[in-house]
C-alpha cells in the first residue's frame, strides 16, 4: 500500500531540502517551489480527508476509551486508526515507526497543511535569508504533521521535539528587536515540559512491557489488559501534562507566548498560534484522557480551574494591550482555555461529554483559521506603517476599506458571533461543560464579554475614530501612501474567510470526523 501518511509528513522536509539547494539569486523560483510543495501536501491531506469520510469497514479498532456519555447511560467510544503504517525500528525498546489517522488527527493534519500554504504565501515579501526561512517553515510543517499522525509514543516525542527546532530559529532569526530573548524563553519553557514527558513515556513503556520488551505503540497499550493503579496514572498524567500545558498554554505556563508571538514575523506567529498551539490540546485529548482516565477524572477540576483562570485573566490582559500582536496573543490564550475546558468536561463517572469533545476539536480548527487571519492582517498593517501600536492608528477604514472589512469579519469570528465559525465550536464546548459542571460553564461563558470588548476596541482604535495628527502612520501615508489589500494579500486571506462563513453555517462535516 502506498505510504500516504509518510508522504504527507516528509514531503515538506524534502521540499525544504530542495529549497536550500536552489540558487540564492532565483528568488521567485525559491518562493514558488516552497509554495508548490505546501500546495501538494495540502492536496494529499484533502485526499486522506475525503477517503476517511467514506465508509471504512476495515477500520482498525484499537481499544475502547471512556470518552462519551450518552443521554441516559454512559457509553464508550472506540478509537479507530486508518491508513496505518508500521515499520520495526527498535522493537526491544518498543520504538517503532507507526502512523495512523483518526477523525481528530485528520482535521488537524488538514488544518496544518492549509495554514502552511497560507503562511508561506503571506511570506512572499520576506527577503532576509529567504531559502533558510522557507526551509524552516516547511520543516515546522513536517514536525507538526508527525505529531498529529504518530501512533508510537517515542515517535510522537521525536516529532514533538522536531517541531520546536524550526520554531526556535524562525522566532530568533527573523523576529523583532527582542527576538533572541523570546526564542530562548520559548525553548526553556518547552524543553522542561518535553523532558518530563519523555520520562513519562519511558515509564509508560516499562509498565506495559511484555516478555521483557518495552511497549510504546498506542494501539498495543490501548488494547492491553494491564491497568495502571491510580497513583501511577497520576504521576504519568502530570509528566505528559507538563509538556501539553506549556504548549496550549495554561496559566501559569503561558508567559513565553506573548513574547514569542509579538516578536516573530506575522506568518510565523500565525503558524505558531494557528497550528502549533493545537499540539498541546491534541496531546491532552489523545494521550492524557485516553491513557490515564482515572488521573484525568481526579485532575479534571484542577485543569478546568486553570483553564477558567486563563480564559478570564488573559481576556482582561488583552483589554489593556496597546500592541496589536500582544492583544491577539492574550486573546489566543483565552480562547484556547475554552478548548481545554471542553476536553476536560468530565462527568461524575469520569466520562467525557460528547458535546465537549466535539466543541473542543471544532474550536481547534476554528481558532486556527481565525487567529491566522487576524495575525496576518496585523502583519499587513505593520508592513505598511511600521507600527503595531493602537494609539498610532485611527480612521483607517476610509483609506483601507477592504482591509477594514476583513479585519471586522475576523474579529466578529473571534468573539463568537452566531453565523460565523467560532460560535458553533464555543457553543458545543461550553454546552458540554454546562452538562457536567454548571459553575465552570458559567465562568467559561464569561469570556464572551471581554472578548467582545477587546475585539471591538481593536477595530475601533485601528479602523474607526479620529485620524491622528502625526505619528508613524501619518508619516507612512505622506511618504508613499497606504495601499489597501492587494490581490495577492486578499487571495492569501480568501480561504480563511470562506471557511469562517462556511463552518459558521454548516459545521456538521467537521463534527462528523470527530464522532467517526
Amino acid at each position: 500500500m502506498f505510504p500516504m501518511l509518510s508522504t504527507i509528513i516528509f514531503l515538506p522536509l524534502l521540499g525544504g531540502i530542495v529549497v536550500l539547494l536552489l540558487p540564492r539569486e532565483r528568488v521567485n523560483v525559491i518562493r514558488w517551489t516552497a509554495l508548490g510543495v505546501a500546495w501538494l501536501d495540502l492536496l494529499l491531506a484533502l485526499g486522506v480527508m475525503l477517503a476517511y469520510a467514506q465508509p471504512h469497514p476495515t477500520a482498525i479498532t484499537v481499544g475502547t476509551v471512556p470518552l462519551v456519555v450518552g443521554e441516559a447511560s454512559p457509553t464508550v467510544a472506540s478509537v479507530t486508526f486508518l491508513l496505518q503504517e508500521h515499520l520495526s525500528w527498535l522493537p526491544a525498546l518498543g520504538i517503532n515507526y507507526s502512523l495512523g489517522v483518526d477523525g481528530v488527527s485528520v482535521l488537524l493534519m488538514t488544518l496544518t497543511t492549509l495554514l502552511t500554504v497560507v503562511c508561506i504565501a503571506a511570506s512572499f515579501r520576506v527577503e532576509q535569508k529567504l531559502r533558510t526561512y522557507l526551509a524552516f517553515m516547511l520543516l515546522l510543517e513536517s514536525g507538526l504533521l508527525g505529531v498529529f499522525l504518530a501512533t508510537n509514543l517515542f515517535l510522537f516525542y521525536v516529532f514533538w521535539e522536531l517541531m520546536l527546532i524550526p520554531a526556535y530559529f524562525l522566532v530568533g532569526g527573523w523576529g523583532g528587536p527582542r527576538r533572541v530573548y523570546a526564542a530562548i524563553k520559548f525553548v526553556l519553557y518547552t524543553a522542561v515540559g518535553s523532558f518530563l514527558m519523555l520520562a513519562g513515556i519511558i515509564a509508560l513503556g516499562y509498565y506495559y512491557r511484555t516478555g521483557g520488551h518495552y511497549t510504546l505503540d498506542l494501539t498495543t497499550i490501548l488494547n492491553s489488559s494491564t491497568h495502571l493503579n491510580s497513583t501511577v496514572q497520576l504521576w504519568l498524567f502530570l509528566a505528559f501534562a507538563a509538556a501539553f500545558a506549556v504548549k496550549v498554554p495554561l496559566v501559569p505556563f503561558h508567559s513565553w507566548l506573548p513574547d514569542a508571538y509579538s516578536e516573530a514575523p506575522a506568518p510565523v506567529t500565525a503558524m505558531l498560534a494557528g497550528a502549533m498551539a493545537k499540539a498541546g490540546a491534541y496531546g491532552f485529548l489523545r494521550y492524557c484522557l485516553t491513557l490515564f482516565p482515572d488521573a484525568a477524572h481526579r485532575l479534571a477540576p484542577l485543569i478546568s480551574t486553570l483553564a477558567v483562570i486563563g480564559i478570564l485573566y488573559c481576556a482582561l490582559m488583552a483589554l489593556v494591550q496597546s500592541d496589536m500582536k500582544r492583544l491577539l496573543a492574550y486573546s489566543s490564550i483565552s480562547h484556547l482555555g475554552v478548548i481545554t475546558l471542553g476536553i476536560f468536561a468530565l462527568s461524575a463517572q469520569g466520562l467525557a461529554s460528547q458535546q465537549g469533545i466535539d466543541g473542543a476539536v471544532l474550536q481547534m480548527v476554528n481558532h486556527g483559521i481565525t487567529i491566522t487571519a487576524l495575525f496576518l492582517i496585523v502583519g499587513f498593517l505593520e508592513a505598511r506603517t511600521g507600527t503595531r501600536r493602537l494609539e498610532d492608528y485611527g480612521g483607517m477604514a476610509r483609506r483601507l476599506p477592504i482591509m477594514a472589512s476583513v479585519l471586522m469579519i475576523a474579529c466578529l469570528s473571534s468573539l463568537g458571533l452566531p453565523g460565523l465559525n467560532s460560535f458553533a465550536g464555543e457553543f458545543l464546548a461550553l454546552l458540554g461543560v454546562f452538562r457536567n459542571n454548571a459553575i465552570f460553564g458559567v465562568l467559561g461563558t464569561l469570556v464572551v464579554v471581554p472578548a467582545a470588548w477587546y475585539m471591538i476596541r481593536l477595530v475601533q482604535n485601528a479602523m474607526m475614530g479620529v485620524r491622528p495628527a502625526g505619528g508613524p502612520v501619518v508619516a507612512a501615508e505622506r511618504k508613499g501612501g497606504l495601499p489597501d489589500l492587494d490581490i495577492g494579500e486578499f487571495l492569501v486571506l480568501l480561504p480563511l474567510l470562506v471557511l469562517i462563513f462556511y463552518i459558521g453555517v454548516h459545521p456538521l462535516p467537521l463534527t462528523f470526523f470527530v464522532e467517526h
